[in-house]
């Protein structure tokens, strides 16, 4: 049985489960989602910082990057994120100070915190603003990331079948998803599922279809399948060698097995926070992912925020 089959609707369930049905319902006069630029402000790359915190602030406008700053050690970089080693001696604290009150105010003081600063693995880009057709942004600019996506993970899987980058329909597309790259390989999804899941032990069977009308594109003719899918957004825009880019942030929010691959081979950035969480596919859990530290890859070399 082909479990990989169900990681579509698992996935596009997971997503839709966590925006709570605030679903972006804005769409060009093609149909396509409109990707507006988040910060007015050119990003000026600053020599005074290492070169990964540079990447995480000019992802910062599209919720990515929050919390980082440089160590005397890269190898301690972390977001900031409160644990909950720290929560439970703050919760004893506040329940010493101010009894029970102390204990829930010092809890919303924490979440208030962690939700700043929680943030997925991402693909940071350039891509020059002369480039990109202004009436199709959002169709160039996926375009673009789906040849840089496909090389590196054929570099890893040298026998990918590679399908291509669907965009989720105006019906179901949130905050958090509005693309989905799909591709397979065998060991690679069956690997990618059981990443996952949250019962690794009792995998149910799959779906032999992707849904009727999840997608823009025509997806009728893929049976055999796994994907990387999250959001597309344009952070900003900055200037390199005269020529004015966009900031292009792709967060990975579901296909995180495949993280490593991009880390490895994306010809481009992919920032990585120390700890993130996804929702697992065959339940509503989530999966916590946690990393010695955070760091920036850059075409395979890992960028340490040190200075």
């Amino acid at each position: 049985m082909r479990i990989f089959k169900k990681m579509i609707m698992a996935g596009l369930v997971s997503v839709l489960v966590v925006s709570c049905a605030s679903t972006d319902s804005s769409k060009g006069t093609n149909g396509y989602p409109v990707l507006k630029i988040l910060s007015s402000k050119p990003y000026v790359w600053d020599d005074s910082i290492s070169e990964a915190l540079n990447v995480a602030r000019m992802a910062q406008p599209a919720g990515v990057g929050n919390g980082m700053k440089d160590f005397a050690d890269g190898t301690e970089a972390n977001t900031g994120r409160i644990g909950g080693g720290t929560r439970i001696l703050d919760a004893g604290l506040g329940l010493l100070s101010q009894g029970v009150f102390g204990v829930i105010s010092m809890e919303a003081l924490n979440s208030g915190v962690n939700r700043k600063v929680d943030w997925k693995p991402s693909i940071v880009d350039f891509v020059p603003v002369k480039s990109i057709d202004e009436l199709n942004r959002f169709s160039s600019i996926q375009k673009i990331l789906s040849e840089k996506i496909k090389d590196s993970l054929a570099a890893e899987y040298p026998d990918l079948i590679w399908h291509g980058a669907y965009t989720l329909n105006d019906k179901r597309r949130s905050h958090l998803f509005n693309t989905d790259f799909l591709f397979f390989d065998k060991k690679a999804c069956d690997e990618s599922y059981k990443f996952s899941l949250s019962d690794k032990i009792n995998a149910n069977s799959g779906f032999n279809k992707i849904p009727q009308g999840t997608f823009f594109e025509d997806t009728s003719s893929i049976e055999e399948y796994c994907e990387l899918g999250g959001l597309i957004s344009i952070a900003g825009k900055t200037v390199i060698d005269g020529d004015e880019y966009y900031i292009i942030i792709f967060k990975v929010e579901f296909g995180h097995y495949f993280n490593e691959a991009l880390s490895k081979h994306y010809d481009g950035y992919l920032i990585m926070p120390d700890y993130f969480n996804f929702v697992a596919i065959d339940k509503p859990v989530r999966i916590n992912v946690n990393r010695e530290y955070a760091s920036v890859f850059k075409k395979g070399k890992e960028l340490l925020f040190q200075r």
